[in-house]
């Protein structure tokens, strides 16, 4: 069985999930296990463990965005290490095109970029097919083994052929983005926001025992997070899809409340050429300082916890 080092920047943390979901056929037919930093016990020295990890990898796939080649630690370190290993042939570094971005003359670009032409997942209509285009080139890389790839231009030159079409599917145009796409990233969005809040509000008695945090899914559409400081209840919040206003919309509001007709914040559901994201309107500025304009589930998921955190901070004196 190979092992895979997934390489990525914590706001491209969504990617990540999904593209692990989509590994899964590969992981069960034996062919595949997969590591990545959320896989670190707590206590663990963090850079040896990473850096052990990526050293025992047969694979090492790199999530690539503007995030990650901004990263000193992904793309100075871990990418930097990967093809050190993918051209002494003892691994195999495979780049994943998450997000657009301008990667011309980058190291990492002289190598096959998946998916097809490099069209980044969050650019296709359909991102499953875009997850099914990646993971299909990965099982091609667990046949070939650990052994550099080939400068795909120079290939091309010698014989003419266009490589990448040759080894996954091509890609399809970006269009617009259907009523669809934005009802299914609505749904998952909602899902990871509540991951998020599940964990790191578990993650707070760890980090500190006068501190707790409760977590109650209410329904799929619906979740509660509390926070306690040395037994006393200081914070609290509703996250809420849907409402008055928009059936998309993830809403925030302090407090637990059974109803939807009122929120601190709200992100509704926009799309661009990358695709669907969310949007604040910006309601929590007065405590939060700025707003952002596009947020990636993940990072909603953060831009919101933050929001229950500076409320419980501010009782914390």
């Amino acid at each position: 069985m190979a092992t895979a080092f997934i390489s990525y920047s914590h706001r491209d943390e969504s990617f990540r999930r999904e593209l692990e979901t989509h590994l899964s056929p590969l992981k069960r037919q034996g062919l595949i296990s997969v590591w990545h930093d959320r896989g670190i016990t707590p206590g663990d020295p963090l850079d040896d463990t990473i850096s052990e990890n990526l050293e025992r990898a047969d694979l090492i796939l790199m999530l690539i965005s503007a995030d990650f080649v901004d990263s000193d630690y992904c793309y100075g370190r871990e990418m930097h290490r990967a093809l050190e290993r993918h051209e002494a042939k003892s691994a195999r570094a495979i780049s994943i095109i998450c997000r657009p971005c301008d990667f011309g003359g980058l190291s990492f670009a002289r190598f096959l970029l998946l998916p097809t032409d490099a069209v980044a997942v969050s650019s296709w209509t359909d991102r499953d097919a875009a997850w099914v285009n990646v993971v299909k080139g990965i099982r091609r890389a667990l046949e070939v083994g650990p052994i550099a790839a080939r400068d795909v231009s120079s290939i091309a030159r010698r014989t003419g052929e266009n490589t990448s079409a040759s080894t996954v599917d091509r890609a399809p145009l970006p269009r617009r983005t259907t009523d669809l796409q934005k009802d299914t990233f609505a749904r998952n969005a909602m899902r990871d926001v509540g991951t998020y809040f599940q964990k790191e509000l578990d993650m707070l008695e760890m980090r500190d025992p006068a501190w707790k945090g409760e977590f109650h899914q209410i329904d799929a559409n619906r979740f509660t997070g509390q926070v306690y400081y040395e037994g006393d209840a200081i914070a609290s919040c509703t996250v809420f899809q849907g409402g008055t206003l928009d059936s998309r919309a993830i809403c925030y509001v302090q407090g637990v409340v059974s109803t939807n007709n009122s929120f601190n914040e709200t992100l509704t559901v926009d799309a661009d050429e990358g695709g669907p994201y969310l949007k604040p309107m910006g309601m929590a500025m007065h405590f939060r300082g700025s707003r952002p304009s596009r947020l990636e589930p993940f990072d909603a998921a953060n831009y919101l916890f933050d929001l229950l955190m500076d409320q419980a901070r501010s009782r914390v004196r």
